[in-house]
């Protein structure tokens, strides 16, 4: 983060309490101005083009939109924007829904001030975070809670390279094809080639479905 530009962030959940909480976090962190508030999702999304936050804790569960239907909506119309689940135990059915619809991680509601910093930092640097306390149910959420009208999980139709898992573990902790590149010393038309391979061998189309894949089948441990 630029220490002259502060990181916009937003909070959007139905909870006074919790709202009022979160805030007086937020403020204890100087690169941090917090831009807004909103009660639901239609209210975030009616003030999001004037508000322009960089970073959004989204509750799940709200009245009038909830969070799930709001990052789908927010982030069709402003892609860059990050989004992060904010939950109680027990949205365990959501998280899934959260992760598909583009959030970029997933916060217990009961997050305290060096959580909140490591994951904004992480975030603003287009990185995913998780608690580690929702790690397992995240995992059980994908493996075990999905739609029965959803289509059966795709399974993986060739072995991965050694090289392929590396770059697919690098996805899956938010890296930009940039980055990966970097950080294996291969070129990015290198890792767009792995990347199309893991699409093909997957059965995938999406970097997030691709995340999502990686969790259920035990390619990735968060």
């Amino acid at each position: 983060m630029a220490k002259e530009e502060k990181l916009r962030v937003m909070i959007v959940d139905d909870h006074h309490i919790f709202r009022k909480g979160l805030r007086m976090l937020l403020k204890e962190l100087p690169e941090v101005k917090l831009s807004a508030e909103a009660t639901n999702g239609k209210e975030f999304l009616e003030m999001i083009k004037e508000e322009r936050p960089d970073i959004v804790f989204m509750d799940i569960q709200m009245p009038e939109m909830n969070g799930i239907d709001a990052t789908r909506e927010a982030l069709r119309l402003y892609p860059e924007l990050k989004i992060v689940a904010i939950s109680m135990f027990g949205d365990e059915e959501y998280l899934v829904s959260m992760l598909e619809a583009g959030v970029k991680g997933f916060l217990l509601k009961t997050v305290e001030e060096h959580e909140l910093k490591k994951a904004l930092v992480l975030i603003s640097d287009n990185k995913n975070y998780f608690s580690d306390e929702l790690i397992p149910t995240l995992t059980s959420s994908i493996v075990k809670n999905r739609s029965k009208e959803e289509p059966a999980a795709p399974e993986l139709r060739e072995d991965l390279t050694k090289r392929e898992v590396e770059v697919l573990e690098l996805i899956c902790k938010g890296y930009t094809i940039k980055e990966i590149a970097d950080q294996l010393f291969i070129s990015q038309r290198t890792v767009d080639g792995h990347k199309a391979n893991l699409f093909r061998k997957t059965g995938v189309d999406s970097s997030v479905k691709l995340v999502t894949f990686a969790i259920k089948n035990g390619l990735y441990r968060v």
